[in-house]
Formats: C-alpha cells, sequence, structure tokens
C-alpha cells in the first residue's frame, strides 16, 4: 500500500479529496475514469486522494489540475524575498567559480 500523502493543512487535505470528486465527475463516473486509465472502477472507487502516479493522466484526462488534485506535490512559489536571495546567492556562486549554478548539476 502505498503511503498518505502529507498535505501541510487539513483544509489542503479537503481540498484535494474534493479535486478528486471533481475529477470523477468531469470523467462522468468512476468507472469512465478508470477505463481511460486502464484499472479497475474499483481501484479508482478506493481512491480518497490522487495516487501520485496518475496525477498527470488523471489531470489530462478530466481538466482538474495536477496542483488541485495533489497540492502536497507541487512545490511552493517563491515569495519575492526568496527569489532575490535565490537570485544573489546564484550570483555569488558564479562570482566565486566562474561557473552558472545549472552548469553543476551532472
Amino acid at each position: 500500500m502505498a503511503a498518505r500523502p502529507r498535505f501541510s493543512s487539513t483544509a489542503q487535505m479537503m481540498r484535494a479529496a474534493a479535486a478528486l470528486r471533481r475529477a470523477v465527475a468531469a470523467a462522468g463516473g468512476a468507472a469512465r475514469l478508470a477505463q481511460q486509465l486502464s484499472l479497475h472502477a474499483t481501484t479508482v472507487n478506493g481512491w480518497t486522494f490522487c495516487p501520485a502516479g496518475h496525477v498527470d493522466t488523471v489531470a489530462v484526462a478530466t481538466g482538474v489540475s495536477r496542483n488541485d488534485l495533489r497540492p502536497d506535490l507541487s512545490p511552493r512559489a517563491l515569495t519575492a524575498e526568496q527569489a532575490v536571495a535565490a537570485h544573489l546567492a546564484a550570483g555569488g556562486h558564479f562570482a566565486r567559480t566562474g561557473r552558472c549554478l545549472s552548469m553543476e548539476v551532472r
């Protein structure tokens, strides 16, 4: 059995569960969504939240956004202060090494 998602709040968990219900309704029911995903209908009926491995396909099939289905999988947007700090850190790295941070990953 897969690990349960780690939501940051109860409200976030409730929104994710509601998003799955919207996705099932948009697909025309659990049986239709299961057919589109090549799964058994009881599998989809047993979901409380959309499993991480199916988020992209459910989002494409139903039009419910990936972030609505599983907000815990999407990174949070940076605040302006965090973005400036990251930019300055990258500039400092370039000044010290002469290399971009993106060049460091291989």
